[in-house]
């Protein structure tokens, strides 16, 4: 099997599982079963892998493969991890990287949410916030199973601006597309045409615009979420540098 032509790095929680949906629709996507590979941040990876183990290891997730001639991925937590860039500018430089990124607020509220759910969590919001450093800073083994740094990462992982710096330092601009989720959902076929041209795609495709994974509150009490918010700020003013996106609509959330 080739190498893959692109990937959905991130973020988690902000509609990979979506986009994914809306691709592997398209006539010449063939996406990864099931969706999250998991390849770069495998706890017996650490960079060790040859680049024939990476091919093999991902041709067990296109079993399904028939007559489509670009494939690509979606594991969220790749934006997060910092060696992971540099690891896919080895293994595939051509590669296209898709970011798709959400209200870092929202976010991170619909991060603590599964956590808790999944019973990953105990503590309040307002707490798991204030000991999120000391967890990670504490996490020996951080791609172990339901480690903090996957699990209790709620605040980090909205550091947006940070990951993308890493990214932009191996990969150059023009491999790499930013999308807000709120526009694929509110302007879907711009937003996929978008896409669709990044990749190489013919437009035309006819892509079905149903929800998946709706459910969870987008915000957190009102004071938490205003103090989450500002500590946002900084990254937020980087990260509209980096990308000529405006997100002053985050800032003015509640």
């Amino acid at each position: 099997m080739k190498k893959l032509d692109f990937m959905i790095l991130g973020a988690q929680k902000c509609g990979t599982s979506a986009l994914t949906h809306f691709l592997e629709q398209h006539p010449d996507v063939a996406m990864a079963r099931p969706k999250e590979a998991h390849a770069f941040d495998h706890e017996d990876y650490a960079g060790q892998w040859t680049d024939s183990s990476l091919d093999e290891y991902y041709g067990g997730y296109f079993s399904h493969l028939q007559s489509e001639t670009t494939l690509g991925e979606a594991t969220p937590i790749y934006l997060y991890l910092a060696d992971v860039p540099a690891q896919l500018r080895q293994w595939q430089p051509k590669l296209k990287l898709i970011v798709i990124l959400r209200d870092p607020v929202a976010r991170a509220w619909s991060h603590y949410r599964m956590a808790r759910a999944s019973g990953l969590e105990h503590l309040p919001f307002w707490l798991a916030l204030l000991v999120e450093p000391l967890r990670l800073w504490l996490n020996t083994a951080p791609l172990a199973r339901h480690s903090a740094l996957r699990e209790n990462s709620y605040r980090s992982r909205g550091l947006y601006a940070r990951q993308l710096e890493r990214v932009f330092a191996h990969f150059p601009r023009e491999q790499l597309l930013v999308v807000l989720s709120e526009h694929l959902e509110k302007n879907h076929d711009a937003t996929l045409c978008r896409v669709f041209d990044f990749l190489g795609l013919a437009a035309d495709a006819s892509i079905e615009q149903d929800r998946v994974n709706q459910g969870m509150p987008a915000l957190p009490p009102a004071a938490v979420a205003w103090l989450l918010r500002l500590s946002f700020v900084p990254d937020l003013w980087r990260l509209s540098k980096l990308t000529d996106i405006p997100f002053g609509t985050w800032l003015r959330q509640r």
